[in-house]
């Protein structure tokens, strides 16, 4: 249930994404201190997060999806949520900086539930 990004410059990308973030300007995502992104509105923060990776070789960013360590699962409902506020932050914002976003239905590398 991961989402990749193909990009040429997947490192540019993350830091675009951070700063969008800091600046207010990525909807109600935040950024915790360890770099893991959670989607903020009331009912979603802290629910899951998404672990970025950069894959150099492959010229990819990923997101997987980690749940919350309390957390037997990830409802259908949570991660359908989690991944169209994110492919939906990357469309809507970062449209001129990846060819393509792949949002995985199976566990994908680097997710961790």
């Amino acid at each position: 249930m991961a989402i990749i990004i193909y990009t040429d410059h997947p490192d540019l990308l993350l830091d675009k994404i951070y700063e969008a973030i800091e600046n207010g300007k990525a909807d109600k995502w935040v950024a915790t201190a360890d770099g893991y992104l959670t989607y903020g509105s009331l009912l979603w923060k802290n629910e899951a997060f998404f672990k970025p990776e950069i894959w150099v070789d492959d010229k990819q960013l990923r997101f997987g999806l980690i749940k919350r360590k309390d957390r037997k699962h990830i409802s259908t409902k949570l991660y359908t949520a989690f991944h169209t506020k994110l492919v939906e932050l990357l469309l809507s914002r970062f449209d001129r900086d990846f060819r393509n976003v792949t949002a995985t239905a199976t566990r994908t590398e680097p997710d961790r539930f």
